[in-house]
């Protein structure tokens, strides 16, 4: 199978067709996958009237790999995905413009970058918390 987890994908036909969104998971024994936001359907969830609540919930299935096709992070095109090796390792790549989509370089980058956004999400938590804590102490 040739979409990972984190691959943004296009859907080729279907109810959802044209849309793109980013892949959650990945069945390799059943060859689908399961994009975020598409292929939703309704549940009617039947309730006990004790605990459970009658409602209606939305459900993402998963969705055959063929009806998906990867896109690019570098052209931004839809392509078909070739496999190579390179420095023993076995590397995808996209056929239409023949960048590395494994490129080891870029996860470290993205790591990198998803840590300093969690730094500064848990800086302005600190900053709400101290305004709090300031507002109570005048209060007293």
């Amino acid at each position: 199978m040739n979409i990972k987890k984190g691959d943004t994908v296009k859907v080729l036909y279907g109810k959802d067709a044209g849309k793109q969104g980013k892949v959650i998971s990945v069945f390799a024994k059943l060859d689908k996958v399961v994009v975020d936001g598409l292929n939703e359907f309704k549940k009617h969830v039947k309730g006990d009237n004790r605990e459970k609540k009658s409602e209606i919930v939305t459900v993402v299935k998963p969705m055959p790999v063929a009806k998906v096709m990867l896109v690019c992070p570098g052209c931004g095109k839809p392509t078909r995905v070739g496999i190579k090796m390179e420095n023993g390792k076995r590397v995808r790549f996209c056929k239409k413009c023949g960048m590395i989509l494994d490129n080891i370089e870029v996860k470290e980058a993205k790591a990198h970058k998803a840590k300093s956004s969690n730094e500064e999400k848990e800086s302005k938590v600190k900053k709400v918390v101290k305004n709090k804590v300031k507002k109570e102490t005048k209060k007293e």
